[in-house]
Order: structure tokens, then C-alpha cells, then sequence
């Protein structure tokens, strides 16, 4: 099929990289344009993202590209993106999932190692929350920014360590840090996926070709696994001021497990379940589980 896909994509590192993972799927014959953009989340670094409009900064300015038509499709770290996205998209296709952990980063192997009172650097409720709960004394410190900015702050000694994702650190070639296990720091929902999202609304030839096309490079498991991920969070209201985990296996016959966790922001109470079901009922089995959790903390939404 002979198409030219424009992409809209920030402008950072690890982005590009996604993007150029993305056009590997891509038959020989497709041409690409990409347009970099750099998002209000990449230029205000100094506070949280809670405090500047949340997560879906970096994906709002996106859709506006493939809204206007300036360009056909978005890719986004599916982590970064929120439960109900733009009218008239869809996510079109999410491609073969990465590491879904977590890494430490610094001279020190385990957040045991850490000494009393050591400053953890990283920009996520969820990381801050699950690390306040294992290590009551440890300091959480704002850490914004792309990844080589971040590892430059630790080694200008701004952090004893920070905390990033395995899957962004991969895609990088960065070969640094120490997995912290996950029964001790859950993944975030669709945590290492990539997703391209499109348009739903111009009813003509090429968006139809198009989104047909994505449909054939979509990799079902992770598919499954993000859906179920996903609709746990919006179950739970989540957002990036809420530090909640999801984490979904395909197992056999088409069945699914999944593991859901949330916490109090100082991380002084968590609440964790999981569920299995089968894969088809995905968004099902992420409610469901949702509204477990939340009977087990007995209606309190522990995350304010």
C-alpha cells in the first residue's frame, strides 16, 4: 500500500527514537514526515505536572496536529497518555510492549542501600508514593525534564538517586541502574508500550486506509494488556496526581491477569488487588478490579 505518513511527535530523544521504532513496522514503501513539536509539559520544568495541567500536557498538543490535519498520526508513551483522549480519535494500533519496570539510578544497587534521609529525585506520584511506603524516610525531590537531563542532575549531585523507566533507558541504549523489584514498585498502567492514535471523523479514503493499515501492525497481546490497564485507572479517576499501578499479563487460553495497586500520596496506606478473567473482556475485568480496590479502602479515595 502506498502511503505518506505525517507524524507528530515531541521533539525529545527517547520520542524520536519511539518514532523510529514505529517506521521498523512500516512497509518498505511508506514514506514519513515527522514534525517535532515541543510541548508546554517539555518547556515548564519547575513544577509538577499536576500543578501545570497534568500528564495529558504532552499529548493534548499532539492531537492537535492530527486534528487540524497537519499531520496524520501521534505517537506518545502510552503511560503518558490519559483515559479519555480527544474526540474523534482513536488509538490506532500499540506496538510489541517494552520493560514495564522501574529503574534505580546512582551508586547505590537497592533503594536498601540507600542511606537514612537519601533525596530520590523523579516527577511521579506513583514512584514518590510506593517509595514513601517501602522507606518512610526517604526524601522525594522534583525531578522534570528528558532523560539525559535527568541523569545529568544526578550527577551533579542534586539526588543520591532518581528513579526512570527500564523500557525509556532500553529504547536509549542506556545500560544503567538496577530493576526495583515490582512487588516493591508497581508499573504504571501501559508502562513500556508505545501507542499511535489517529483520526476517526474525515470519512474519506486515506483515513481509512490508513487506520486499516495501523490495525495490521497493532500487537494483540499488548493490545489486551493496556486495555485492561487502562480502564482500571479510569475506574480509580486516575491522573498524574494519583499514584495507582496496573499491570496486566496475557495468560493461557486467552485469559488475562490483572494486578492493581494504589496509595496514599505519602504512601502511609496502600490497597492492592488483582483479577482474572478472559483477555476479550478486558475493559470489564479493569473495572471490576477498580471498583475492589476501592471497596477495600473502604470508599476512601486514599490517593488525596
Amino acid at each position: 500500500m502506498k502511503l505518506k505518513i505525517r507524524i507528530a511527535t515531541r521533539k525529545s530523544k527517547l520520542a524520536l527514537c519511539q518514532v523510529e521504532i514505529l517506521k521498523s513496522y512500516f512497509d518498505l514503501g511508506i514514506e514519513t514526515e515527522i514534525l517535532e513539536v515541543i510541548t508546554s509539559g517539555d518547556q515548564i520544568l519547575n513544577k509538577s505536572l499536576s500543578e501545570i495541567g497534568g500528564k495529558g500536557l504532552f499529548i493534548k498538543e499532539l492531537e492537535k496536529f492530527i486534528l487540524d490535519g497537519s499531520a496524520d498520526i501521534a505517537v506518545h508513551s502510552m503511560k503518558d497518555m490519559e483515559t479519555e483522549i480527544a474526540q474523534n480519535t482513536v488509538i490506532s494500533a500499540v506496538l510489541p510492549r517494552g520493560n514495564r519496570s522501574d529503574v534505580l539510578l546512582g551508586k547505590y544497587s537497592t533503594l536498601d542501600d540507600l542511606p537514612y534521609n537519601a533525596v530520590i529525585g523523579t516527577s511521579s506520584v506513583r514512584r514518590a508514593a510506593f517509595t514513601k511506603s517501602y522507606r518512610p524516610d526517604l526524601v522525594i525531590k522534583l525531578l522534570r525534564g528528558n532523560v539525559e537531563t535527568r541523569i545529568q542532575k544526578l550527577e551533579d549531585g542534586l539526588f543520591d538517586a532518581i528513579i526512570l523507566a527500564k523500557a525509556g533507558l532500553d529504547r536509549l541504549k542506556i545500560n544503567d541502574g538496577k530493576q526495583i523489584p515490582s512487588d516493591i514498585m508497581p508499573p504504571a498502567a501501559a508502562q513500556g508500550a508505545i501507542a499511535i492514535q489517529s483520526t476517526t471523523n474525515r470519512n474519506n479514503k486515506y483515513e481509512k486506509d490508513l487506520n486499516k493499515y495501523l490495525l495490521n501492525i497493532n500487537d494483540n497481546e499488548t493490545y489486551f494488556e493496556t486495555l485492561a490497564e487502562r480502564s482500571l485507572l479510569k475506574t480509580l479517576d486516575g491522573s498524574c496526581r494519583s499514584p495507582i499501578s496496573a499491570s496486566a499479563y496475557i495468560i493461557e487460553n486467552d485469559r488475562l491477569k490483572l494486578y492493581g495497586a494504589t496509595a496514599r500520596l505519602d504512601g502511609t496506606k496502600v490497597v492492592k488487588s488483582e483479577i482474572v478473567g478472559l483477555k476479550k473482556d478486558a475493559v470489564l475485568l479493569g473495572k471490576n478490579l477498580g471498583i475492589e480496590i476501592l471497596s477495600k479502602a473502604n470508599g476512601e479515595i486514599i490517593y488525596k
